[in-house]
């Protein structure tokens, strides 16, 4: 009896011992975000300029209260990528979208020249507070020549000038938020947040 127990007394010690050793503890590996089921590019004569692909990624969440929603955001972060952006995608899955940063404040808006999806545009400043919400729509060809689109779009580019001075700007299919819980007269209390690396 006494051999039963001694044996299950060093058993139980061992397993301890080994539960508690940190020498043999790995670090999880880093995960890699990847867009969940990426929008086609559309092929066209208009888009032929265009460099296809997918920009780097990162996970941003707008919070409003309790509710914390994650979404996979593209980082255009240089020139070329920003006035790219969203041009001749084909859809904008649902939990992803585009995020462009500035380093000094800006107060104009963006176009939606040779862009097929409605898009939400928030405006955020330094403090990750929201500017201003935009929704904007297609501005199509028409059957335009090159000059009367870009007039055209830029003339109704007027209509998406945020009420604000802001530093960063988050793109998402239109309406993802509204159907997600996060309603027009929520921005003044909705936060966004992501990590700070580069900019």
């Amino acid at each position: 009896m006494n051999v039963t127990l001694f044996a299950l007394v060093a058993a139980a010690s061992i397993a301890l011992i080994a539960a508690c050793s940190t020498s043999e503890v790995v670090p999880p590996a880093p995960t890699t975000i990847v867009l969940p089921s990426p929008g086609a590019f559309i092929v066209s004569a208009d888009c032929g300029d265009l460099e296809y692909g997918y920009l780097g990624q990162s996970e941003v969440t707008v919070s409003l209260d309790e509710l914390d929603l994650q979404v996979i955001v593209e980082n255009a972060s240089n020139p070329s990528e920003r006035a790219q952006g969203l041009m001749c995608r084909k859809s904008i899955p649902a939990g992803t979208g585009m995020k462009f940063y500035y380093p000094g404040p800006k107060t104009t808006g963006f176009w939606m020249y040779n862009t097929y999806v409605p898009i939400d545009i928030l405006h955020i400043d330094r403090s990750h507070n929201i500017v201003d919400k935009i929704t904007m729509t297609p501005c199509l060809r028409d059957g335009l020549s090159d000059d009367d689109w870009q007039v055209k779009c830029a003339t109704e580019a007027n209509d998406y000038v945020p009420s604000g001075e802001w530093f960063t700007v988050l793109e998402l299919p239109a309406g993802w938020l509204e159907s997600n819980g996060i309603s027009d007269a929520d921005m003044d209390d909705v936060k966004v947040n992501w990590l700070t690396v580069a900019d």
